[in-house]
Formats: C-alpha cells, structure tokens, sequence
C-alpha cells in the first residue's frame, strides 16, 4: 500500500510529537515531585503542576496569531528549544525556584507546539473535511500514547538516579524530536498570507463573540473541557467517598483513557459516515447519559465501563471542534482561531477544578456530576442544532 503525501506528513508529524509531548506529563509530575520531596509542600507542588497552564491562558490567542504569521513548522521548533531550556535548567540547577520558573517555560513550550502542531494538520490539502477530523484524532491519539509513557519514564528516572537524571532524560527526549523534525518531512511551511488589515488582536474575538453561531462551537469546546475537568478531577473524589482503592480508582481513569485512545483511533472511519455537528452530537449524548449515570453506579466496574464511553465521547470532541474552526476561520487566521480556543479552554482548566472541589466540599460529589451531566444535556441540543443550521446555510458556522 502507498501512502499519500498527507499520510507521510502525519505520521512523521504524530513521531516527533510523540517525542515532544513528554515534557508535559513527564514534566508536570517531576516537578510536583521535586516540590514534595525537597521542600514537603502540598500547596508548591500544585502551584508547580498549575504554572504549565498559566502562560497558555495568557499568551494562547498571541501564539496563534503568531503561528498565521511565520508559519506552524517554524513555531512547532521553537516550542521544542523552549522545551528542552526548561527541562534542562533544574537539571544544572535543581532549586525550587528554578523548577517553578521553568515549569512555566515549559507549558508556554509545550501549548505553542500544540497549538503549531494542530494548525498544520487542519491547513493540509484534504479532499474531504471528513479525512480532516480523522487525521486531527489521530494526532491526538499519538499524544495520548506519550502522555501515558511521560510520567512513567519520569517516575522510573526518579527513583533510579534522581531528579537531576530525570529532567535531563526528558529534555534528551525532547531534543531528539527536534532532530528527527529536520530528518522528515513535516507540514506546516510559511504562514497564509494575509488577505485583509485586520490584524488587531481582538480581530477574533470580536468575530466569534458577534456571530451566535460561531461563537456555539467555541462553547461547545468549553463544554468538552469541562467533561474532561471533571471526570478527572472528580473521579478520585467520587472514589474516596465509596470507599475504593486508589488501585481501583486508577483502573477507571485509564478505563476513560482507553475509551479516548479507541474513538481517535476510530475517528477516520467514523468520519466517512457522520459529519461533526452528528458526532459531536451523539458525543454529548453520551456525555450527558454517563455523568447523570455515575452517581448510582456503586460497582466500581460499574463506574469502569461508563468511564470509557465517557473517554470515547470526550476523546471525539476535540478534533471535530478544531475541524468545525478550521472550516469556518479563513485560513489566514487558523491559528489565531484556533489560539481563542486554547485559551478558552485553559481557561476552564485553571477555574473548574477549583469549582468542583468548593461544590463537592460543601455537598459531595454527586452533585457536581449531575450538574455536568446537565451542561452536557444543553450542549448536545446545541449541537444537534448546529448540525440544521449548518445544512441550511452550507456553513460549518453560520446559519447563512
């Protein structure tokens, strides 16, 4: 079998991402670890965790514009330098501070390569927006396969030679896919050239905000952020309340994991036979049936297997957003399209957790879930919604 030029590109792109993408799970329990370790503070270990966020929510929309203006393979090789600088710093200088700072170096690396890498699958020449959402979910699905070995190689570093050794192996990591970037043939060349002045950055923002309909899929992006927010921040809390092991309870989170690595896997075939307004459609379907099930689901197999049908429905919701605004940006504005919503949604992973934790200290748990699950219900009208509007229109965004 030949492979298309589209396919080589991919899968070049999805091998040095793989490669790149250890410094955000590796990076983030190193540097938790390190807090804990050597200065035995709860509150510093999540104030590290937390700085990997901090940058993106600020610069995101910045980095998309950026992005529009040299270009995704450009960014995508500054990011890794970026990355391997603030792996590599507490590995010369293991101090607190060096690991607070350059934790926020490396989650500023980390979103811009992302962000890079997404824009220059969404900008490839497809035949069919369909093939489009396939290969974004395959993307994904080579990140989710590095974010599970990031912590693991972290962790086994860590106990075998130390902090130092395990923040120099992940910039290594991080540096060979910088060299292997220049050894393939990876999409992303100069950025769209522009077709108008309106290069101001609140150009976007204003866009989505005064189209109603454009500013649904922005939501309904939100709404897939939260679903994740809260599934993984509340699961352990959920867990504790019952009474699991913390074995068990890490059975359900990779049982949600596994359900978001099998939908991206499945994402090109599924892509031939439903639109995005359809699977976004039947994803928050099952959003909403999973979370307003949890709180009766007192077998833990129980929980289990509703946790990967609730993977399956997350993990399809982010390349089917991302198509839906790649479709309704003009391509000289992708990345700062697709920057507005990094930003939103970074913005819901710094604020809901907290909002979780307040809503189910005062009341427990399942309220927090039945109220998810409600958001979920509206989101999937809104979906459902989109889907007519846009076939009245012929516009993935616009009613017409």
């Amino acid at each position: 079998m030949q492979l298309s030029r589209n396919q080589i590109q991919l899968f070049s792109l999805i091998a040095v991402s793989m490669l790149a993408h250890v410094t955000m799970g590796g990076g983030r329990i190193t540097a938790s670890l390190f807090m804990l370790k050597h200065n035995n503070s709860q509150l510093l270990a999540g104030l590290a965790y937390s700085a990997y966020s901090v940058l993106p929510v600020l610069l995101s929309l910045a980095m998309g514009k950026w992005i529009d203006r040299v270009g995704a393979r450009y960014v995508m090789r500054v990011s890794q330098a970026l990355m391997i600088v603030g792996l590599a710093a507490p590995a010369v200088v293991p101090d607190a501070w060096v690991v607070m700072v350059t934790s926020t170096i490396c989650g500023l690396g980390f979103a811009s390569y992302l962000l890079a890498a997404n824009v220059a699958v969404s900008l490839m020449p497809f035949e069919t927006h369909g093939e489009r959402v396939g290969m974004l979910g395959w993307l994904a699905m080579g990140n989710s396969v590095a974010a599970v070995g990031g912590p693991a190689i972290a962790g086994l570093m860590i106990d075998w030679s130390g902090f130092r050794a395990a923040y120099l192996a992940l910039a290594l990591i991080v540096a060979a896919s910088l060299v292997v970037s220049f050894c393939v043939d990876v999409p992303g060349g100069a950025g769209a050239p522009r077709k108008d002045k309106a290069n101001d950055g609140h150009s976007v923002v204003r866009m989505v905000f005064s189209d109603p309909a454009l500013l649904r899929i922005y939501l309904l992006a939100m709404g897939i952020s939260v679903s994740f927010d809260c599934f993984s921040f509340m699961t352990p809390v959920l867990g504790h309340e019952r009474g699991f092991s913390a074995t068990t309870i890490g059975m359900i989170m990779s049982a949600f994991a596994v359900g978001s690595f099998a939908v991206r896997a499945l994402l090109p075939l599924l892509s031939r036979h439903m639109t995005e307004w359809q699977m976004l459609t039947s994803a928050y379907g099952i959003l909403a049936t999973g979370f307003l099930l949890l709180p009766f689901a007192h077998n833990s197999y129980v929980h289990a297997s509703i946790g990967f049908f609730l993977g399956f429905a997350a993990g399809a919701g982010q390349p089917n957003i991302l198509s839906l605004i790649y479709r309704a940006m003009p391509p000289e504005k992708a990345g700062e399209g697709a920057g507005l919503r990094s930003a939103m949604g970074n913005t819901m992973g710094l604020t809901a957790p907290s909002a979780f934790g307040a809503v189910s200290g005062m009341f427990g748990a399942v309220p927090v879930f039945i109220g998810v699950g409600g958001i979920a219900c509206v989101a999937a009208w809104q979906s459902h919604l989109g889907g007519l509007l846009s076939r009245l229109g012929g516009s993935p965004a616009k009613p017409g």
